[in-house]
């Protein structure tokens, strides 16, 4: 959304904490011509917090238009623990609404709609001016997602204490007008050694008597205003006119340079894509509870993300993308969030492909589709013009990784010109507005020269993906030229059947390949190949251009497969030393919270059950160690004390591992092993384990990846195997 509480990430298990900077969108539903009817409504704006005792402060003088004031009256939103002490209308005293009814410090709900009947003006066009006070405590502390990784941001409607301060436009701090554009005048005064931060640019600051007041100006339309404010350090400096900033807590400040780099490194490639950087700043704010939120010329991010210093592409660089869609660009959520999905393809993808990292950009690509596979479920799944924000893993599949794929598809449909002057006209054509799907398509269409009505009706209408198999492979030799031949086949798809451009790679006698595009756009269609060689194999799709549905064996085997089995076994050890037992704790923890994980306890287990099993701890190493677990990927080899994945060797106490296989007898399940060779090698990986999902083995050497690749699927659909005539 315009302002989007957006985010990050998702994302695939690249390091742990990317899931962490997953961003709520919280929408607001305005159409493109409601919100552009007039113009905006501007807050004068002057607010005391007390951050000890929750409670805010507030004046807020209101410039409102004409199109605000229906009836005679003016209705808006309000917190309902805030009480209404003063209403003037154009200087004009009026009466005071009542409070709310029951008031509660932890509200269920932030909405309480007040309506203040207004006097006829001498003048239909006199400007308007709506003064309010009010004070109250506002005191929701954030609570923890569930979950197994992080999902979205902790749950909160606001809150004003000593560990900090979060108010945003579900607090209703201030007279809000919901889908509407606003401008602010903003005055904060708070303790002194506190620091405010929110949208717009820093005016002029003073300390008097205990107190800080700060001066902000918010001249750009927004849908909401959010204020973060903490006892934090503070780093400036001017890049090409633009106001960059860190605002951290003392144990982090020494990363500030770190951020200011990585943030003058996006800012450059993307206002290089895109055009110019639409706000006067961009601030790195380090948040009290885990956030990876995108606001208008400000990121908040958790502090478990900052310290860590991440300032990759899906974090940092996705936050600053959210600039330009969703922060300047707004998005109707009524009708579809398409805001997500172009964010995460620019930036979580689309930055390591620019810069040449093909092999990450390779990785992205992949986790992608299976991350779609795996958590839109075929019997659940709805289709992207129905994602409005993210609450579950299968909203993050849809709205982030299916809907990234689906512009990295369009893209390869337009080609890069047409593509990235479309992005570009959707900055131009709608800086200030609300954006749909339908807009969208007009303005790629137009790009393209071309209806693309019909790529749009298949990705964003219908939920699914294409499920393809060939079937009916024949090669025979082309009687007028020696060597070469003709292969022949059927491409098989479910319906509905996708309109696609399907790749496929062969392998030819000789050392030769062939690649190419088939057209594909039936349930059967037949296809011929003219090959200078005889074919040995054929792969569909190997380098993940294309979204495709694939069954569970057909997936290589990996932790989040486990985790997103029908059945799931955890065993962990009987027996245990203390130091162990330990190592393990956190991790126990976070599974024994969660439902429908059968356990087991076993020192020497055995795999038997149709069942996904979590083996953790020394009896997954036992069980290794014993060789009579044998269905793993051939180039892992498991001595006492040694594994060697690949041709290399991993010893040592410092070492932990975990390693996904395939399930000896049922391909559609998976055993997973988490060990370490001491205690410690397992403690600093346990707590973190399931943001390491998207692997097949991972080695940690002290809590540190240093090792990482994907095994074979049981059930290739990407190469098969083409017998000779």
């Amino acid at each position: 959304m315009g302002f989007v509480h957006h985010a990050l990430t998702s994302l695939m298990a690249l390091p742990p904490l990317v899931l962490w900077m997953t961003l709520l969108c919280v929408a607001t539903t305005a159409s493109p011509l409601e919100a552009n009817a007039s113009p905006p409504i501007h807050h004068q704006l002057h607010i005391e917090l007390d951050p000890d005792t929750h409670a805010i402060t507030g004046i807020d003088n209101i410039q409102l238009p004409q199109r605000y004031r229906a009836d005679s009256s003016a209705s808006f939103v309000l917190h309902p623990q805030l009480t209404i002490d003063r209403v003037e209308f154009n200087g004009q005293s009026l009466p005071v609404p009542a409070p709310a009814a029951t008031p509660t410090l932890q509200p269920p709900s932030t909405r309480r709609v007040v309506d203040i009947p207004l006097p006829p003006l001498e003048q239909p066009d006199q400007p308007v001016v709506l003064t309010l006070a009010y004070h109250g405590l506002i005191d929701d502390s954030p609570k923890a997602s569930s979950g197994l990784r992080f999902v979205r941001p902790d749950d909160t409607n606001g809150h004003i204490g000593p560990n900090g301060v979060y108010l945003t436009f579900e607090t209703f701090w201030y007279p809000t007008w919901e889908q509407t554009l606003s401008t602010f005048d903003l005055t904060i005064s708070l303790p002194s050694d506190w620091e405010a931060i929110t949208q717009g640019r820093e005016g002029p600051h003073t300390i008097t008597d205990g107190r800080r007041t700060a001066q902000w100006t918010i001249p750009v339309p927004s849908e909401a205003l959010t204020l973060a404010a903490n006892h934090f350090t503070v780093h400036k400096q001017e890049w090409n006119g633009i106001q960059l900033a860190t605002y951290l807590f003392p144990e982090e400040a020494h990363l500030a340079p770190q951020y200011l780099e990585a943030t003058i490194r996006y800012l450059q490639r993307y206002t290089d894509l895109l055009g110019p950087y639409p706000f006067t700043k961009f601030a790195v704010v380090e948040n009290f509870f885990p956030s990876g939120l995108g606001l208008p010329s400000f990121t908040l991010l958790g502090q478990g993300v900052v310290r860590r210093g991440y300032t990759q592409p899906y974090s940092l660089g996705h936050e600053i993308v959210h600039s330009w869609f969703g922060n300047s660009v707004f998005n109707d959520f009524a009708k579809g969030n398409w805001v997500e999905g172009l964010t995460t393809y620019l930036s979580n993808y689309y930055y390591d492909e620019a810069t040449g990292n093909q092999q990450e950009a390779f990785n992205t690509r992949r986790r992608m589709v299976y991350e779609y596979n795996l958590y839109a479920m075929p019997d659940k799944e709805y289709p992207v013009r129905g994602f409005h924000h993210k609450e579950t893993r299968m909203d993050n599949a849809i709205g982030y990784q299916k809907t990234a794929l689906v512009f990295h598809m369009l893209r390869q449909e337009m080609g890069d010109g047409a593509f990235f002057n479309g992005v570009r006209r959707i900055i131009q054509e709608g800086t200030g507005t609300y954006l749909e799907w339908n807009d969208l398509l007009q303005i790629f269409s137009k790009a393209a020269g071309r209806d693309l009505g019909w790529f749009f009706q298949q990705w964003i209408d219908w939920s699914g993906a294409p499920t393809v198999h060939i079937q009916n492979i024949m090669v025979r030799e082309d009687p007028g030229q020696q060597g070469h031949v003709t292969m022949t086949g059927t491409i098989l798809q479910t319906e509905p059947a996708f309109k696609i451009q399907l790749p496929v790679h062969l392998d030819l006698h000789g050392g030769l390949t062939h690649d190419t595009l088939l057209n594909v756009d039936r349930s059967t269609q037949p296809f011929t190949l003219h090959l200078p060689a005889m074919p040995t194999t054929i792969g569909i799709d190997p380098k993940h251009d294309l979204l495709l549905r694939f069954q569970r064996d057909q997936l290589p085997p990996m932790l989040n497969r486990w985790e997103t089995d029908i059945r799931r076994i955890l065993i962990r050890p009987q027996t245990m030393t203390q130091d162990e037992e330990q190592s393990l704790e956190t991790l126990l923890q976070r599974l024994d919270g969660q439902t429908g994980v059968e356990t087991i306890q076993a020192d020497n287990p055995v795999i038997s059950e149709p069942a996904s099993y979590l083996v953790i701890g020394p009896s997954a190493r036992r069980l290794l160690e014993s060789g009579s677990f044998k269905n793993c990927d051939k180039a892992m080899d498991i001595q006492p004390g040694q594994i060697s994945i690949r041709q290399q060797a991993f010893e040592g106490p410092e070492m932990a591992f975990l390693i996904s296989c395939p399930h000896p007898r049922m391909a559609e399940h998976t055993v997973t092993f988490f060990f370490g060779w001491s205690p410690e090698a397992v403690t600093p990986v346990s707590r973190l384990l399931f943001f390491y999902g998207w692997d097949s083995y991972l080695v940690f050497k002290q809590g540190k990846v240093i090792a990482r690749g994907m095994f074979q699927p049981v059930d290739s659909a990407n190469k098969l195997i083409i017998p000779t005539p």
